[in-house]
Formats: C-alpha cells, sequence, structure tokens
C-alpha cells in the first residue's frame, strides 16, 4: 500500500487521520488494528510503503515492527514498512527497482538489497532510501 498513513498518538489533523489509520485513494481510512480480520494465511508479502508504517503510535523509538507486525499476525509471511517519513518519488523509485529484481528471481531479502545498493551507489542520501525494512521471511515468493 503506498498511501498516507497517520500513526502519530494525537492523530495527524493536517491528513484528517486520526491515529492509526491508513489512507486510501477513495478517501476511505482503515484503522491498522483490523489487520488482523483481513485474514492473510496465503499472502506472502505485504509492502507498506507509507511514512513510517514500521513503528508504532506510542513508540519511544525502540519498536520498529509494530503496524508491519499486525499484519504479519494477520498471517503474511513477511512485510515490506517504512521506519520513517518516506519521500514519494524517490519510493516509487526504489519500490520499482525491488519488484523488477524480484522479477529476475531473487528472494524478497536480496531484491530489497540490491534495490537499496542501486541508490547507494548513485550516491543518493540514505534518508531516501534505508527507511524500507523487511520484517519476516525474506525468503523467495
Amino acid at each position: 500500500m503506498a498511501t498516507h498513513g497517520c500513526f502519530q498518538r494525537q492523530g495527524c489533523p493536517g491528513l484528517n487521520l486520526e491515529a492509526n489509520n491508513i489512507l486510501f485513494a477513495n478517501g476511505e481510512t482503515f484503522n491498522i488494528a483490523d489487520a488482523a480480520l483481513l485474514g492473510l494465511n496465503q499472502t506472502n508479502l505485504v509492502v507498506l510503503s507509507a511514512c513510517e508504517t514500521a513503528m508504532e503510535a506510542e513508540s519511544d523509538g525502540r519498536e520498529f515492527a509494530a503496524i508491519a507486525y499486525l499484519f504479519e499476525r494477520a498471517g503474511a509471511d513477511a512485510v515490506i514498512a517504512s521506519l520513517w517519513n518516506s519521500e514519494d518519488n524517490k519510493t516509487l523509485l526504489i519500490m520499482t527497482q525491488f519488484y523488477e529484481n524480484v522479477n529476475q528471481e531473487m528472494t524478497k531479502v536480496e531484491a530489497l538489497r540490491q534495490a537499496k545498493l542501486t541508490f547507494a551507489q548513485q550516491a543518493i542520501h540514505p534518508f531516501y532510501w534505508s527507511p524500507l525494512i523487511l520484517i519476516g521471511d525474506g525468503s523467495s515468493f
């Protein structure tokens, strides 16, 4: 899901979102607490490239998998999530590279690693490519 999300305890008035909600293009929201109801048992990978999807609303900085963990607990084998606000265009490019790498039959973890290395080799600041992490099973699809 490449979208906006709000994971601040006080909500996100600028996005008109309550805490722990994801905003879809049609204006509907989804409370991530309902992730367990999705039944993701046959899901190999969930990609949450919205900002801060690897953080918890009441995070003190030590938790890094809170929101992504909910999708994993719902049955997904693995989750890619973001540790901080991500820039839309750079995230689009890195995720495009990730999927191209997957199409070359790389494992999930290697596809993400290689996508990040592509950006690093182009001397693009780590702020843009390093927030995305893989949680869970990093093997092949």
